[in-house]
């Protein structure tokens, strides 16, 4: 056991008391001061990582939105492109003579006795080529395509000389009007 004798004097034990008080309180600010210089590096660090983060994130997202915008733009291309040939397609099949309506109409007023051979078509005016057993039935057949609206319709004399079982040729106009209706 140690025994402790303290023999200043009592104002010399107050100053005493008094330095260590303060040197206790210097000792304690000085460890605050070191613990917020400490975090305060530390969160300078933190943010000049964020910042650098930051930084590779926005030139990131600026040339993702640059391809996102070029790829925009392509589609949006593509897209007219579609739409301008749809257009051309719709304006081909509005221009385009439907024929299969003449062709029908044709076979269904071609007696028994006409056997039709060819029809060659350019643009408006076709040529109709075939076989008659009857000159009544090619002349009866005549007047059906006069009657069908088909204009300027000629048919060579050749036709009509024999009584029976001969061939034919008709040419003839059409109305483009009438081929371009639905």
């Amino acid at each position: 056991m140690k025994i402790r004798i303290n023999i200043l004097p009592d104002a010399q034990k107050e100053e005493r008391f008094t330095e260590q008080k303060i040197g206790a309180v210097l000792r304690f600010g000085l460890l605050i001061c070191f613990v917020l210089a400490f975090f305060s590096s530390v969160l300078l660090v933190a943010q000049i990582i964020l910042y650098a983060d930051y930084k590779v994130a926005k030139a990131g997202s600026e040339s993702r939105r640059q391809n996102v915008d070029k790829e925009s733009d392509q589609a949006e291309q593509f897209l007219a492109d579609i739409n301008s040939l749809s257009q051309k397609i719709n304006k081909t099949s509005d221009e385009t003579p439907r024929w299969s309506k003449v062709f029908l109409r044709i076979s269904q007023i071609a007696a028994s006795d006409i056997k039709l051979t060819s029809v060659h078509v350019e643009k408006e005016h076709m040529k109709i080529s075939g076989f008659s057993k009857t000159r009544e039935a090619f002349l009866e057949f005549q007047e059906k395509l006069k009657g069908e609206g088909l204009k300027n319709l000629k048919s060579p004399v050749s036709n009509v000389v024999s009584p029976k079982d001969f061939d034919f040729e008709v040419k003839a106009d059409i109305d483009k009007n009438y081929l371009n209706q639905p």
